[in-house]
C-alpha cells in the first residue's frame, strides 16, 4: 500500500513535466555554498541559460542572477515577451534551440550553458524529438563551436532505463519524451564538450531548501524534488571538476541534512 501511494504521488508531480502545463515561478532559497568555478578565468564567466522561460529554467535564471560571480544571458524565442513576464533585469537574447543558426552568436565565447529546455507539445516542431533531442544536439554543436567550457543538462529521472509502468506511461503521454531525452544525453556525451547531466525526480513547485537531497547513479531511482532544488544542483555543477563528465539522478531525501549533497559529487562515477 505504501509503495502504491508513493508511486501515485510521484506520478502526480511528474506528469506536469510531460504535459508541460504553464505555471507561475515558485519562490525558493539556495542552500549551502556554491562551488567556485574551476580554472584560471581572467574575465567574469558567462552563463547562458537555455529554456530560461520554463518553469525550471526561470528558477535557474533567478538563482544565477543573485550570484555575483557570473554574467548571465537568458535565451528566449521572444525576448520582448520574456521581459514583460519575467522582468527586464535579465539580459535576454533571441534564440530558438530548434534553429541551430540562432545559437551561434549567443554561445560564442560563453563559459557555461545550463540547459533546462523541455518540449511544449507531444509531437510536432515543439515536441520531444525536436526539443529534448534536436535542441540538445544544436546546443552541443554550438557549445563546441563557441568554446563553451561546460554544459549542465537538466534531463529527467527514468532516462536511460528500460521498461516499467512509469516509463511506459510517461513515454505514452509525453510522445516518447524519455526516449528522446536519452538520445539528447547520448549526443552531448559524445560531443566532446565537458558536461554534467542532472536527472531530477518528479518535479514540484514547492519552495527549495526544505529537505536534503540524494545524488545517485541508478536508472531505476525513484523520488521527487522541487524545481528550485533542481536549479540549485545544476548551478552547483558549473566549474566543478567533481561533477564534470557525470550523469546522475537527484531526489529529495528527508533523512539528509540540507546542503550535505554538495560533497557527494566526488563519489559519483565518471561516465564511460
Amino acid at each position: 500500500m505504501h509503495a502504491r501511494l508513493a508511486k501515485a504521488r510521484f506520478l502526480a508531480v511528474f506528469f506536469p513535466l510531460v504535459l508541460l502545463a504553464a505555471a507561475a515561478p515558485a519562490q525558493h532559497e539556495v542552500t549551502g555554498e556554491l562551488a567556485q568555478p574551476v580554472g584560471a578565468l581572467t574575465v567574469t564567466p558567462v552563463v547562458v541559460v537555455a529554456g530560461a522561460t520554463g518553469r525550471t529554467g526561470r528558477l535557474v535564471l533567478e538563482q544565477l542572477a543573485k550570484d555575483k560571480r557570473y554574467k548571465v544571458k537568458a535565451l528566449a524565442r521572444d525576448p520582448a515577451k520574456a521581459r514583460r513576464e519575467l522582468g527586464a533585469g535579465y539580459e535576454w537574447v533571441a534564440a530558438d534551440v530548434t534553429k541551430p543558426e540562432s545559437l551561434v552568436a549567443p554561445l560564442r565565447g560563453a563559459t557555461y550553458v545550463v540547459c533546462a529546455i523541455d518540449a511544449t507539445e507531444r509531437s510536432g516542431p515543439n515536441g520531444p524529438e525536436f526539443v529534448d533531442y534536436g535542441g540538445v544536439v544544436n546546443l552541443a554543436d554550438a557549445a563546441r563551436a563557441g568554446g563553451v567550457r561546460q554544459v549542465a543538462l537538466i534531463s529527467s529521472i527514468g532516462v536511460g532505463g528500460e521498461g516499467g509502468f512509469t516509463r511506459w506511461i510517461l513515454n505514452t503521454i509525453g510522445g516518447d519524451v524519455l526516449k528522446w531525452k536519452a538520445k539528447g544525453e547520448d549526443y552531448l556525451r559524445a560531443s566532446g564538450v565537458p558536461y554534467s547531466i542532472i536527472r531530477p525526480g518528479g518535479l514540484s513547485d514547492d519552495p527549495g531548501g526544505a529537505t536534503g537531497l540524494r545524488l545517485v547513479q541508478d536508472v531505476d531511482a525513484f523520488g521527487n524534488i522541487t524545481r528550485a532544488d533542481t536549479a540549485t544542483v545544476a548551478i552547483a555543477t558549473l566549474g566543478n571538476p567533481a561533477a564534470v563528465g557525470k550523469t546522475f539522478e537527484v531526489v529529495a531525501d528527508d533523512q539528509a541534512r540540507p546542503g550535505a549533497w554538495r560533497s557527494a559529487f566526488a563519489a559519483l562515477k565518471t561516465d564511460r
